[in-house]
């Protein structure tokens, strides 16, 4: 299959040549009147699953470089050359088990100490102008340390993808699944520091637990107006999602219909009661506020709250929840559009380890259809997984903080800001991360990330890379490194590349033949190495000659500017 068909286009188009303009942070109101309003949501993808016979049987022989190397692109965007051959010739299941259980036993990160830092509350009524000024300046002073504190927060959260792998991965999975937007808690970093902390608590846990804790969560329930839902005006924002979205979706996978707007309804009352205080950074219960009454949801009449209505909707429709999620997992490791039955065989693994995330997880990715030659390369990357990709693979042993801080913000020019989803159907992903105005930016994003050119430091060094690809002693040493990068940093068989030739090799080929390795080699090798010496004799390359960087530099942006590694 020519993986190009999994993008949307590919454009052979100059780079863009001028970086995006980055803007500041606006300022906070405090106000707290956000009102959540229904977005129209996209229509359902018509992709068509993929074309494989292969099942969630484990899969038979051990890693190849290239099935370790998708392996760590899946899971937590790529690797350093190292981090892959580590994996190489282990059984799946077991480099499977090794990753999920490192992200298990992976700690959240420690409290900010701005953690507990809550909004200066208002002085009461009367206070003295004197009083009123002295909070106005309180005020003023916290709005400019909570811009700084929000930043730094998203930021880390672009490093931690960079450093931790699936236990990161995950919660970025589940921003995108239970879904905030920062404009609801008026970006406040307190709120994204308690959502972000939760969602890596339970990234791999019981996903009961999961539900039941995101519905008692303060930024959840500013998002979605659970705050103001009250006996005497049911709001039923978070009681539509909690279903459609968060738990089961409107329809089974055989087109059965999950629940009404009946229920819809009643389960609001059902989640009357619990209220935000932004002074005292606390979610309460308050009785005069609950429906008391009797419901009935999905068929089961009585008096519920909130914890009673999840163990309903658990016990009710436990097949379809399974299913939903299971679902939604397969379209972020496997392929966008879910193979039904794949589907239902997964969901049934959720549901005999009692809705165990990890489980389920270790059983796809050690499975035979996850390594399936079809799955590789069928995925279009996220912004995020192109710019921290490119950082893991060059093997750079550090960057320096402020280049997270630089990525964050690329990420909202290529429509993927960390924590601010367009929606509460998420980031729609796939095809729709690709455009006339994002796949130029990321080629620019890509340069700008190998050369530095906006970091006020030097270019990314490359030569770590190149060691642990090859040997730079081998006398085929200048043709074994492209190809070995090649193979590095995109995910497709290298035959099915459409290269450009690379001219000619330069210097006297006459008193200096090809070796008959690279004359009987596929034509590919000698292309990528001809791209790779742009002219220099290829008896003359040495990795450690002072030209050699510029050479590693502009051959890795020649390979990250081919629509082919905008896939993983």
């Amino acid at each position: 299959m020519n993986r190009r068909s999994f993008l949307p286009f590919a454009s052979s188009s100059t780079p863009a040549t001028t970086s995006p303009t980055v803007a500041s942070p606006p300022v906070v109101s405090f106000e707290f009147n956000w009102t959540y309003e229904r977005p129209l949501l996209p229509p359902p993808d018509p992709l068509a699953p993929l074309t494989t016979s292969t099942g969630l049987e484990p899969y038979p022989v051990p890693l190849s470089r290239a099935k370790a190397a998708h392996l760590l692109r899946r899971t937590g965007f790529g690797a350093r050359p190292a981090e892959v051959a580590a994996l190489e010739g282990m059984p799946a299941s077991a480099a499977v088990a090794v990753l999920v259980q490192e992200a298990l036993l992976q700690e959240n990160p420690s409290r900010p100490v701005w953690a507990d830092e809550a909004v200066p509350r208002r002085p009461a009524r009367g206070a003295t102008p004197e009083e009123q000024q002295a909070y106005r300046d309180q005020l003023a002073a916290y709005i400019d340390a909570n811009n700084e504190w929000m930043q730094a927060y998203r930021s880390e959260f672009v490093q931690r993808l960079y450093l931790v792998g699936l236990r990161e991965k995950m919660a970025l999975f589940w921003s995108n699944h239970f879904v905030t937007e920062t404009d609801a808690y008026e970006r406040l970093a307190v709120y994204a520091f308690r959502y972000l902390d939760l969602l890596r608590e339970h990234a791999l846990g019981n996903f009961k637990d999961f539900v039941y804790a995101v519905g008692l969560n303060d930024t959840m329930l500013l998002y979605l107006n659970g705050n103001t839902n009250e006996v005497r005006e049911p709001n039923e924002n978070y009681a539509r999602e909690l279903l459609e979205l968060f738990t089961m979706g409107q329809e089974t996978i055989d087109g059965a219909i999950n629940y009404t707007q009946t229920d819809i309804e009643e389960l609001a009352r059902a989640l009357t009661g619990w209220v935000v205080d932004p002074f005292a950074l606390e979610v309460y219960f308050v009785p005069e506020r609950y429906d008391a009454g009797g419901k009935t949801i999905l068929g089961q009449t009585g008096p519920f709250g909130y914890s009673a209505v999840i163990d309903l909707i658990f016990e009710e429709r436990a097949q379809q929840i399974a299913e939903f999620i299971c679902g939604k997992l397969y379209a972020e490791f496997i392929y966008a559009a879910p193979d039904p039955a794949i589907v239902k065989e997964l969901a049934q693994v959720f549901l005999a380890h009692g809705f165990e995330i990890a489980p389920v997880l270790e059983t796809l990715l050690s499975s035979a259809h996850f390594f399936d030659d079809e799955v590789g390369g069928a995925q279009i990357k996220s912004p995020i997984a192109t710019m921290v990709g490119l950082l893991k693979e060059s093997a750079q042993e550090s960057y320096p903080p402020r280049l997270f801080t630089l990525l964050d913000r690329y990420g909202r020019f290529m429509q993927q800001r960390l924590l601010d989803p367009p929606n509460v159907a998420g980031w729609p992903g796939h095809h729709n991360w690709l455009d006339t105005n994002t796949f130029p930016i990321r080629w620019e994003v890509s340069s700008a990330l190998l050369f530095s050119s906006r970091l006020d430091q030097p270019p990314l060094d490359l030569v770590p890379m190149a060691e642990e690809l090859h040997d730079p002693f081998s006398p085929l040493a200048v043709f074994d490194l492209p190809r070995a990068m090649a193979e590095h940093l995109l995910p497709v068989p290298l035959d099915a590349l459409n290269l450009d030739g690379g001219g000619e090799f330069g210097g006297d080929l006459q008193n200096n033949p090809l070796p008959q390795e690279i004359v009987d080699a596929p034509l590919y090798v000698q292309d990528l190495a001809k791209i790779f010496l742009a002219g220099v004799p290829w008896y003359e390359w040495n990795l450690y000659l002072d030209e050699a960087a510029a050479l590693l530099l502009n051959f890795a942006r020649y390979l990250t500017n081919l629509p082919e590694y905008q896939l993983m």
